[in-house]
């Protein structure tokens, strides 16, 4: 009899065996963006207009407008900003100062750029997912511009306040 106890022990003593470890893993605080990469165009296809000052949507965007999507994980407040410089020449002469390029986000009120960062967009705490904001931009002209190719290079940051 206990040889046969001491078999059936042994019998569910594989079945008994456990073995534990600690998975870990560590998911940093982040803030990322996405955006297609595409220029900012204007079709002047109504020039010269009736009078000026003339605004001209951007053209070559879907819609007129350029998705921006935003993830953040982290606590804290973040806020999306907006840089539009001075359009130059190759010489670095001035063709259009930054304020002749108006900006809205999400479909709210026309702002001018001025060539510095510019905060559009706060928000406290995680996306939860990729958020997508909407800008549209819009050329205003003034009659004075010089003939040529206006290309428009916008920067948009991300940046998490401590």
């Amino acid at each position: 009899m206990r040889s046969w106890l001491t078999g059936f022990i042994l019998l569910l003593a594989p079945a008994l065996a456990q073995a534990t470890w600690i998975v870990q893993t560590l998911i940093p605080e982040t803030i990322a963006l996405r955006t297609p990469t595409t220029q900012i165009a204007f079709d002047l296809k109504d020039y010269p207009p009736k009078s000026f000052p003339a605004t001209y949507p951007a053209s070559n965007l879907e819609g007129g407008i350029l998705p921006v999507q935003v993830f953040s994980n982290a606590p804290g407040v973040w806020s999306l900003l907006l840089q539009i410089p001075d359009l130059q020449d190759q010489n670095g002469a001035l063709l259009l100062p930054a304020k002749q390029i108006l900006y809205r986000v999400n479909g709210g009120l026309w702002l001018r750029a001025d060539g510095t960062p510019q905060i559009i967009y706060t928000q406290a705490g995680p996306t939860g997912d990729w958020l997508e904001i909407r800008l549209e931009f819009a050329l205003e002209l003034l009659g004075n511009e010089r003939a040529g190719s206006y290309v428009v290079q916008a920067l948009v940051t991300a940046l998490r306040q401590p």
